[in-house]
């Protein structure tokens, strides 16, 4: 096995609109941390690429813009990439330049949240696009070229570091709280690359929480606290390039941000305390825990099913629409989701990529698009019981939230709020089933070509 690690600079020059938190109402004022894309090529039989892009994530019009730069360059196929973000509040959400699969509602460039997504100006966007194309070109190119012999192993162990913010009121359903006894995927794991000399070259952690320990109040550009573990890790191990995994983390949030009955915005020093946390459960990892050595022999495949939402009526929403309680992101929302009714371009389905990476008999990555629920994490761990897998969600794209049939049934936050994104109402419950039935076939595709 080959592989080559690389990272870059993707910090805004100037201030942007950040996006993650309906309730800023301004530009970004400034940088706490860079953000970066950073990119690991990994070559057996044949040739894989991982990115993570310190963003709180992409549509399909950045995501297949990329992949098809990378394939009419590199031959790389879209099942032979995988662009998982971290999911950072305090960064961007990227687009591209086709205009079809742009989800909207969004520029970097814009004053404050609108109802009208054809008063937005995406210049700025397609420019911060062309200039993310053109910087991952430029590193695939770099790894191609600079390949060096090593082994892949990963190494596993469990962390507290996350909390479920789905805690049940009593009544069937659930409020936005600390809840320490939900459900939720504790493992961490650690893929480890070394040279011929056995140095560590790049450590890739894979875990899932939402990177909100700031809040809205935050108006520095940054990665939050993965952005600070990864900095520690580098610390701890120079010359080793550091990627973080966002793993399945649509209901979590960092522990140390649960205050009582609520979740607080920690200070900039409460978030890198946190950061500093995570990365040490990943040193006990790297120090104490025993790594399996991947085989490689690489096969990959990739679904792209569609989900379908509820038939919901215009006049649920017209309450959100008019209701000065709610903040201008909230009601906007409800009026666009409004009007796509009436004018019948509403979205009652969408596709939905999902994507296996074996990476030999024993070890797997599975990937989703979307703000995927721990609880797929902890199905997936279970349906490829005694493997090693990594689950990762906020790969290929960041559409939407991705619950469970449970948590559908239950309603909440991550089942109820669609309609931000110009969708005609929550999943349907049968989502899951499609979802595993995907999983189990693209697995046994997989297995047929051993």
């Amino acid at each position: 096995m080959k592989f080559c690690c690389v990272s870059e600079v993707m910090t805004p020059d100037r201030p942007v609109f950040m996006h993650g938190f309906g309730a800023r109402t301004s530009k970004s004022e400034g940088v706490h941390d860079q953000l970066y894309v950073k990119a690991v090529m990994l070559e057996a039989n044949k040739t894989l690429l991982l990115l993570t892009i310190d963003a709180l994530g992409a549509d399909r019009s950045f995501v297949l813009g990329v992949k098809e730069a990378l394939k009419e360059t590199f031959g790389l196929e879209h099942d032979e990439v995988l662009i998982n973000f971290s999911h950072t509040h305090h960064s961007v959400f990227l687009t591209g330049l086709d205009t079809e699969h742009r989800r909207g509602a969004y520029s970097i460039a814009q004053e404050g949240w609108t109802d009208n997504d054809e008063e937005l100006d995406y210049t700025e966007d397609e420019a911060l696009f062309r200039f993310m194309r053109d910087t991952i070109l430029r590193m695939t190119e770099y790894c191609r070229n600079h390949l060096v012999p090593g082994e892949l192993s990963i190494g596993r162990g469990l962390s507290d570091f996350a909390v479920s913010r789905r805690k049940p009121d009593g009544k069937g359903g659930v409020t936005w709280s600390p809840y320490v006894d939900g459900p939720i995927d504790k493992e961490l794991l650690v893929m480890k690359l070394t040279d011929a000399a056995g140095a560590v070259k790049g450590i890739l952690y894979n875990y899932g929480c939402h990177t909100t320990s700031m809040g809205p109040d935050n108006m520095l550009l940054s990665n939050d606290f993965a952005g600070r573990t990864s900095r520690v890790l580098e610390e701890a191990y120079p010359g080793a390039a550091v990627l973080f995994l966002q793993g399945c983390a649509g209901e979590l949030k960092p522990r140390k941000g649960a205050d009582g009955t609520r979740f607080k915005s920690m200070t900039i020093a409460e978030m890198e305390e946190a950061g500093t946390d995570l990365a040490q459960d990943v040193i006990r990892i790297m120090e104490q825990a025993p790594f399996e050595t991947v085989h490689c022999s690489f096969r990959t495949a990739l679904a792209d099913p569609l989900l379908y939402t509820e038939q919901t009526p215009a006049a649920f929403y017209e309450p959100i629409a008019s209701n000065p309680d709610y903040n201008s992101f909230y009601r906007n929302a409800a009026i666009r989701t409004i009007q796509a009714i009436k004018d019948g371009t509403i979205k009652d389905r969408i596709p939905h990529y999902i994507s296996v990476w074996k990476l030999d008999d024993r070890h797997r990555i599975v990937s989703m698009e979307g703000e995927v629920s721990t609880e797929y994490s902890l199905l997936i761990k279970k349906l490829f019981a005694g493997d090693t897998t990594l689950a990762l969600g906020y790969t290929n794209g960041v559409y939407c939230y991705i619950p469970t049939r449970k948590m559908i049934g239950e309603g909440g936050y991550e089942s109820d709020c669609n309609f931000f994104f110009d969708m005609r109402g929550p999943f349907v419950p049968e989502i899951e089933e499609i979802i595993v039935g995907q999983l189990v076939k693209l697995d046994l595709t997989l297995a047929a070509r051993d």
